[in-house]
Formats: structure tokens, sequence, C-alpha cells
């Protein structure tokens, strides 16, 4: 049969088998990629507009967030047509504008059918996964019924489970990924019941601290039950010995870190402990989890469910390391660990019994979040970002060596092992970070498709101190954009947006960094950056590249910022302390600024009279002068930062978690002074700002991190869009 196809590069686009192949190669895609890609091709060169792709898609009833649905639609087809959104071969991005098809189209008579293939034969960058979310009435429609039905879908439960066990294994039937969920927005950090028929998550954005409720899930297609309707961010869901109960970590304006229990069976959600987070079981008794001691440093305790029969399993070395998760091995001697520190996030391997601090595993360097076992304690699974994002890797213990299990364009974070061993389930999908900046003009994104990045106030509490990332003038703004090969959670080449003609190019290329600012002069950037062992260090350049950039610091150092004069501050490690330390434009050898080593640093003021830092769990914000005297407490899990210059404080309130939300503050300050008046005890939340006089109030919904410009009319900050969906990876 004669069919219609247009071609372009290496495609074939079927315009009435609606099938897109490369080389002959069926490659899937999804409804809205196809749409938008049928309109681009269609238009063979010409721009596309936003507007158009709405109503291309879409038409006049439109009841989703049509930027938010573009950026995907376009993020997937990058993925598909393996395309780069900074250096597009094929999809160009035009700000604020619309979208062009670079290559050109030619069309053309074909014969025969498809050749279709296995998601094994695909080339890498061709995911086997297919996410595929319901359109926007079905899934209203099938929530409606779900929601009604309520009541019922818990006997239903009940009674599936009973039938269910004894009578069925659940094995992957092929070598493909199996697609568990199929949720419009996320399903995150999964875990299998000890008998291996259900499956609990979070339905929520985040593989970390995220908004969402708990779910569980009848393998392999049972319907999926919400748990819990408490609205608390949630992390690390975990079935009882019984499979009664899941546990999860809940936490709070107040920062804590607390673990609830949900029935399996429906009901009300219970606080079980305080002060304990990724709770699991290893046995009927007794539980793990992790409890912070003093100051922010989290340790991996075991005790009886009533917290009686207390000990310590790991306390990190640094006063700063979080050891957020843990799993027990089968036989109960080992155990492996997920922890933060200074070098980011790694996995270890240590004796339950505490006597050693054990090794780092998994790959090396990378950054390492999630982890599991083998049913016969032989095997250990990793989900880790060794430089090409978060993927499945497995290492044998305990002498094994590290070894990737999935790649692709995708993402995996979570595991789940089966009691059999032949399979896991992880959540995979796609993470987009995009810059926006508010000024005269509105809101506009700056920065293309893709991982685009800001430091200043943002994530769960703390400050940032001063924060410079526009030009002097405000016409420029500069960011991060995340390129493979980066081996930290937040680092990328530095990019700079001309907010008046709309171009963007790259700062510094192939300089991969974390933490930066620019000067006051808008001629120098301090960043951090990571050598080959993954240590950071402070490094200075000019931005016009007449000189080469300097490293400054040969040991272990972050925090850098602009001080008076030009001088740049940082934090520095010697042993297990940090010290804050200065240098000026002309020197060579750091100064130490304050003979006693500080915790839980945040930054420095744009004047050099104050040092930021954020005490305890509940990150109270304080403020302590550099010639000393009493220091100042100004809010309690709050964000603060200093505008560029000294003219404006930002406070900002918020909830835990990346994804954004609450209220920044901007107040003017008076003469001289580097804080605005403050009560006593510090400000506790939004509510207490009555009594103060804020130049400007920013609603911060939908907004991740803030940067703040010259005044509070320009700033800048960042959006993220989050699919993932729980999929089913055979072992064997």
């Amino acid at each position: 049969m004669q069919t219609s196809v247009l071609r372009f590069d290496q495609f074939e686009l079927d315009l009435i088998s609606y099938e897109l192949r490369k080389s002959g190669r069926l490659i899937k895609l999804e409804k809205l990629p196809m749409e938008l890609l049928i309109l681009l091709a269609e238009r063979q060169g010409q721009m596309v507009s936003r507007e158009q792709i709405i109503q291309r898609l879409w038409g006049d009833n439109i009841f989703v967030d049509t930027r938010q649905g573009i950026n995907t639609a376009v993020r997937k087809l990058r993925i598909a047509l393996q395309d780069d959104s900074e250096h597009p071969r094929l999809i160009q991005t035009l700000p604020g504008r619309g979208y062009r098809l670079l290559a050109p189209v030619s069309g053309a008579e074909v014969c025969g059918s498809p050749k279709e293939v296995e998601p094994s034969e695909l080339p890498p960058a061709a995911s086997p996964i297919e996410i595929v979310p319901p359109n926007s009435t079905s899934t209203a429609k099938r929530w409606r019924r779900m929601t009604a039905a309520a009541g019922a879908a818990v006997i239903l439960l009940v009674m599936a489970v009973l039938l269910f066990v004894g009578r069925n294994k659940f094995h992957p039937a092929s070598r493909e990924w199996v697609q568990v969920t199929n949720f419009p927005d996320s399903a995150t950090q999964p875990v299998l019941s000890p008998d291996g028929h259900m499956v609990a998550f979070i339905r929520g954005p985040e593989t970390f601290v995220t908004p969402g409720e708990i779910y569980v899930k009848i393998l392999p297609d049972g319907e999926a039950i919400q748990l819990t309707h408490d609205g608390m961010p949630k992390m690390a869901p975990a079935f009882s010995v019984d499979g009664s109960r899941v546990a999860f970590t809940a936490t709070d304006r107040s920062f804590g870190w607390n673990t609830w229990v949900v029935p399996v069976l429906g009901g009300e959600s219970k606080e079980l402990l305080p002060n304990a987070a990724a709770l699991t079981w290893n046995d009927k008794g007794h539980v793990i989890f992790s409890e912070i001691k003093t100051g922010v440093r989290m340790d991996i305790v075991t005790a009886a469910e009533s917290r009686a029969e207390e000990r310590d399993v790991y306390l990190p070395s640094s006063a700063t390391g979080m050891a957020h998760r843990s799993w027990i091995s089968p036989d109960g001697k080992w155990i492996l660990v997920s922890e933060m520190g200074l070098s980011g996030w790694n996995c270890r391997v240590l004796p339950f019994d505490g006597s050693a601090t054990g090794e780092t595993v998994g790959p090396k360097p990378a950054q390492c979040t999630n982890a599991g076992w083998s049913p016969n304690g032989r095997t250990m699974y990793f989900s880790a970002d060794a430089g090409d994002g978060y993927h499945i890797w497995r290492q044998h213990f305990p002498n094994g060596v590290p070894e990737q299990l999935t790649f692709g364009p995708t993402e995996e974070e979570g595991i789940a092992v089966s009691a059999d061993g032949r399979m896991l389930i992880t959540s995979a999908g796609i993470r987009e970070s995009t810059v926006w900046v508010h000024d005269s003009h509105g809101d506009r994104q700056i920065s293309g498709e893709g991982n685009a990045r800001l430091p200043g106030i943002g994530y769960s509490g703390g400050g940032s101190a001063s924060i410079s990332l526009f030009s002097p003038d405000g016409k420029k703004l500069f960011y991060l954009v995340s390129k493979q090969g980066s081996r930290e959670v937040a680092s990328g080449e530095l990019w700079m947006a001309d907010l008046e003609t709309g171009q963007n190019q790259v700062v510094l290329p192939g300089i991969l960094m974390s933490e930066f600012r620019i000067s006051p002069d808008g001629e120098r950037v301090v960043f951090t950056a990571r050598d080959a062992h993954g240590s950071p260090h402070v490094w200075v350049s000019l931005l016009d590249r007449r000189t080469p950039p300097r490293q400054l610091t040969s040991s272990v150092s972050t925090h850098p910022n602009f001080g008076p004069e030009g001088d740049i501050y940082f934090l520095m490690s010697e042993g297990t302390l940090e010290y804050l330390y200065r240098i000026g434009m002309n020197e060579t050898v750091p100064r130490k600024v304050e003979p006693e080593p500080i915790r839980d640093y945040q930054g420095i003021s744009p004047r050099g009279e104050l040092w930021i830092t954020a005490l305890g769990t509940v990150s109270k914000i304080i403020a302590h002068s550099i010639q000393g005297g009493p220091a100042v407490q100004i809010c309690t899990f709050c964000g603060v930062g200093w505008g560029p210059g000294d003219k404006f404080f930002y406070l900002r309130f918020r909830d835990v978690g990346a994804m954004g939300g609450g209220k920044t503050l901007a107040f003017e300050l008076r003469p001289g002074k580097e804080l605005p008046e403050l009560p006593p005890s510090g400000l506790k939340s939004a509510e207490d700002i009555k009594g103060l006089k804020a130049a400007s109030e920013i609603d911060m919904t939908g907004k991740g991190v803030f940067a703040p410009g010259p005044n509070p009319s320009i700033y800048a900050y960042t959006r993220v869009i989050v699919q993932r969906n729980l999929y089913r990876i055979p072992l064997e």
C-alpha cells in the first residue's frame, strides 16, 4: 500500500500510519510530540509560534497548563530525535516566540509496512520507556470515579490481597521494561511489600522530600489506591514486616523529620516516632532510622519500635553530614547507607553492628541517592549519577566492580528488588528545569528546554546571603546549564542571557561549576568547581576570558562570595572543621576571618560585616557580626539574602522540598544598615511580617529558587517540570 512520507535528516515521518522511523527502525512517540513534529515538518523551516502549537495540540478547549505541556512535548521530541537543546541540529528554540525544524524536509511515496523493532534493539539514546499520560478528560473522570468509590476500593483491595496471596507468582514476562503506573504527573520512591504482591509509592514529583501522598497498588494490574490525604511533604515509604502498614517520613515547617504510619487497608495516619527519618524494619520488633542528635548531622540508629534499646550504627565524620537512608542486608550483618555531605551524595556499606565506618560503594565519582540488596545478599544495587544522569547500577558484594544496567535519556531513581531477585521496580522519567526572569516586560523564560539552574534562595530552609547573578545594570542574567559529564547535582556551564536582545551565550565553555557569584563591577565570576576526586575548590575568572581562570584554594572550600573592595570570602576545611577565609584581588594566600570554626555557614553580607548561619533542626537563620557582639536571630525555617549591592534584603518563607511555593518579601534597608528592624526573637512565619514595612511581596507559587536583581521589580527564578512513572525492569 502506498503511504505518504515526509523525510528529514535520517528520519521518515509517515503521516498515514502515524509513525516515525529512523533508518527504517520504528521510534515510539506519544501523540502530542508526534503532532508537534508533524506541525514543524509541514512548515518546513518556518517558525511555528507557541499559539499555533496550542491550537494544533489542544484546540479551543484548553484545560491544561499549555506552557508546561509544550515544554514537555518538545523535550520528549528531542529525546526521540536525539537532539541537543543548547546546540540544536534539528529543533531550534526561538525564546518567547516558538520553534523551527532546521533540517530540510522532502516528501515521497514508499511501499511496505514499517519494521517493528524491540526496545532492546534501539540505540542507547532511544529509551525503551514510553511514558504516555492519559488525556486530561479521561484522567478527571477516572479520578472522580476513584474518589466516589474510595470505600469500595479498600474492600476490593482486601479481597484482592486475600485472593492473590499464595495463588500467583509475580515474574517479569520478558526482557522488556513494563510500565507499572500511568500517571500524568509522577510516581516516585517505590517499595515492595514483603511478599512482593504490592508496591507502595509517593504520587509526587521528587525523589527526595516531595509534596505528594502515599499510594499502594496490587501487582501487576491493580488500581492504585490513595492511603494518605494530609498534604505533608514526604519521603521514603516502607512496609512493615507483616505488610499491614506503610511507614513514611513527613517533614514540616519546623524542619522536623518524623515517621508516620498508615494502614494498608485504609485508615488515619499516625505518628510513630519523632526525629526519625527513612524508617525501615529489620525484624518484627526492631527498626532502623536516621536521627539528628546535634546540629544538622544525621546518624543511623537502630532501636525497638518504642525507641527502647537504641544504639548507633553509623555516625558521619562531618558535622554537617546527613545519612538520610539505609538498607539492611538480608542476613542482617551489613547495611547500605546513602549520605549527603560536602561532596554531594555517596553510598557506603558497613557492618550493622557499628564496629566500622565501612567504605564507599557504587560508581566513583558519582552522586548515589538510593540503594538495595538482592535477596541472597550477593549483589548491591544503586541509583547513581556518574555523569550521564541517574541510572541503575549493580555491584557484587563484597568485592565486585560497579556495572551500569540502564542507559538513555530518562533517569531512574529508587530501587525495590523483588523477593525472587528477578526484577526491580524504579521510578523513571524526565526532569526539566528552566530559568525565568521577571521585569518590566512581565515573566518570560530565558533558558531553552533542558536543565538550567540558579543559585539563590530556595531549597528547604536556609539562607544564601549576598546573591549577585545579574549585571550591575540588570540587563544581563547569568545562570547554569547542566551538561553530560557533570558529577554534581547542581553543576553546569555558565551562560549569560542578554535581557534586551534575547540572545544567550556560554561564558566559560567546558568549565563545570555549582555555586557562583558575579562581582559588583560585573567583570569577574567566583565559583566552586570539583576536581577529579569530587572535592570542591574555589576559582575566580574574568567574564571576558582575557586571562585563564585561577584556582584560589587547594583545600576543600565552598560558599564563595564577593565582599567589600572585591575581596572574595569562602569557607575552607581544616580536617573536619570549617573556617571563614578571605582573599584580596591581588593576593595569593587566603586570610582567616574568624579564628573559631563555623558550623552551618550560609554566606557573607555585601559589606562583609555579617555572616549567616542556619542552626539546628529548625533552621534558625542567625546573623553574626564580624566585629563581635550579640548574634541576631532573623527567622525560622526561611531563606534570606541580599540582592546586588546593599539596598534590599530578601526573606522567604516556604514549604519543604524543591518545587517552590511560599512568599518572598523585600525590605529596603536604611543607609548604613544591613538588616531591617526585626523582633527580638526573629520571625517565625510570613504572618509575623504584618507589623513590618515590606517594599514588595512576591508570590512564589510555581517558582523554585529565587535570585534577586538590582531592585524588587527585577528577579529571576526557576520552574521545574517533572514526569515520572514506575517501571518493572528484569534483572536476569
